[in-house]
């Protein structure tokens, strides 16, 4: 059983593709994710040069605009193509429903064309908000062109229920996102998730439980650490990504 380790950069991060490259690597991980503006052949070189491969591309938001989202597809397929990235975070201000399945599947087939798949990521903050939601798009999609991403925030805070991670079908998860938070001191969901939380067995959620609950199903895949923390955010990348690697891996071995 193995599982890789990569690292979700922070968006707000002032680093370029070469230094998002160089940071992941020293700290132990394999892959990395990228922001598509980062996503080009200057980046490929990077990656390569520090012995990394990115795992997903950020990010697409399906949403009720046929028409911006078709192209925004189009410029994601195209950065992933750059970088060889399996999957695309997808995320959705719409529900899946007879008006909508007809274009998840055709944004799937536009990345599937590059070489990657559409990584469904289900929300509170969403439309898609639990596991079967997130398999009911993957099925729309096209099994062979999505899979779910579960991120263990979203778990935690959203409809993710245990019986749900219990029963996903293993070839059906794209990767998982691995992070922690404190008790939330607001209704603001969204400041929640994009400025409280810390790094792996700093907070409250039943990360053991988490980890153990794929790993004794025999699940073997990527881990990606995405810490979204206002104070966190001010480290050096290097050592951000340090804490980042030493703080996960241990809940996954």
């Amino acid at each position: 059983m193995t599982i890789d380790f990569a690292l979700t950069p922070d968006g707000t991060w002032d680093v370029d593709g070469a230094g998002l490259a160089a940071a992941p690597a020293g700290a132990g991980f394999s892959a990395v994710g990228m922001l598509a503006r980062h996503a080009d052949a200057a980046c490929a070189r990077a990656l390569a040069d520090a012995g990394l491969r990115c795992h997903e591309v950020l990010a697409l938001v399906v949403t009720g605009d046929e028409e911006s989202t078709l192209r925004h597809t189009r410029r994601l397929a195209e950065a992933a193509a750059a970088v060889k990235a399996p999957w695309v975070l997808t995320t959705f201000t719409v529900p899946l429903d007879g008006t909508t399945a007809p274009l998840i599947r055709r944004c799937a087939e536009v990345l599937a064309e590059a070489g990657t798949g559409m990584a469904v990521e289900f929300s509170p903050l969403g439309a898609v908000t639990s596991i079967s939601a997130a398999l009911d798009v993957v099925e729309a999609a096209g099994a062979a062109r999505a899979g779910v991403l579960i991120d263990s925030w979203h778990f935690f805070r959203g409809d993710g229920t245990w019986e749900q991670l219990e029963r996903v079908p293993l070839d059906r998860i794209a990767y998982v996102q691995f992070d922690d938070a404190p008790p939330a001191v607001s209704d603001g969901a969204m400041k929640e998730t994009m400025h409280r939380r810390v790094m792996p067995g700093d907070g409250t959620f039943e990360l053991d439980r988490f980890a153990s609950t794929l790993l004794e199903r025999g699940w073997s895949g990527l881990v990606s650490v995405e810490v979204l923390n206002a104070r966190l955010r001010e480290l050096p990348v290097p050592e951000f990504s340090r804490l980042a690697f030493e703080t996960t891996v241990r809940y996954w071995r």
